[in-house]
């Protein structure tokens, strides 16, 4: 792990969450943590209020779009095009920015990527991934380790295909497609999160545990709370910070 400083600016969670979820906090949390910010230093918009002003995005230095714990991109909503254009206002500023889990997902089908639903392929918890060559070579994922790395998982939905214009940087053996860079932009994607540690993902699992489980044997919580983490993952938001010009 590499020597951080704090940083000095200020990032922006696009929080895809039901207004009230008591997730929110701790995402907003997890995120300015794992990005070395201070926890004012993060600014939070729930898309569920709405899109934001070009002008209010240009002000960050980095972008965060995070998971949903309850709804996927295979349903109809109305903010999720919302959700879509603040990525594409994003894109268009230059802004470095980061999608995890639902935000990847998302991001994948606007892009003309492909999204299914498969609860035999449901990851939960750590989850083992290596680097594609470009993955290893990028500023910000060349980071992890080129042997392999643990992430947190939590998800019934992935991608099964990427859509033109981007570059797989990472891959996993159940869920073969788990990040990607747009080509062009300093904007990322992943389905695993960079910003949870095994204990962000236990507190996340018993909030949405009705969600996870389904018919699953109960046994998944002490699964999740063996799990591994990784020390390198704390370098990879700070990484993308470092990208603002």
């Amino acid at each position: 792990m590499t020597s951080r400083r704090p940083h000095r600016g200020t990032a922006l969670l696009v929080a895809q969450r039901r207004p009230g979820d008591l997730m929110l906090e701790h995402e907003a949390a997890v995120f300015a943590a794992r990005a070395g910010l201070q926890r004012h230093q993060l600014h939070v918009h729930p898309i569920m209020q709405g899109r934001l002003a070009r002008s209010e995005l240009a002000r960050h230095d980095a972008v965060f779009f995070g998971g949903s714990g309850d709804f996927s991109v295979l349903e109809q909503h109305a903010w999720l095009d919302d959700a879509m254009a603040v990525i594409d206002q994003v894109l268009e500023l230059g802004i470095p920015g980061w999608a995890s889990c639902f935000g990847f997902q998302g991001l994948a089908q606007a892009l003309g990527g492909t999204v299914i639903h498969d609860d035999d392929l449901t990851e939960m918890g750590s989850t083992w991934l290596t680097l594609t060559e470009q993955g290893r070579s990028d500023p910000v994922t060349g980071v992890l380790p080129a042997a392999g790395f643990w992430a947190q998982e939590g998800h019934h939905d992935h991608v099964v295909e990427l859509p033109a214009g981007v570059t797989l940087l990472a891959r996993g053996e159940r869920v073969p497609l788990q990040a990607f860079k747009v080509d062009g932009a300093p904007f990322y994607a992943s389905q695993f999160h960079p910003e949870l540690r095994v204990e962000d993902t236990v507190t996340r699992f018993r909030h949405y545990q009705d969600n996870y489980l389904g018919d699953r044997d109960a046994s998944l919580l002490d699964a999740l709370m063996n799990g591994q983490d990784t020390a390198e993952m704390a370098d990879v938001l700070p990484r993308l910070l470092s990208l603002r010009k």
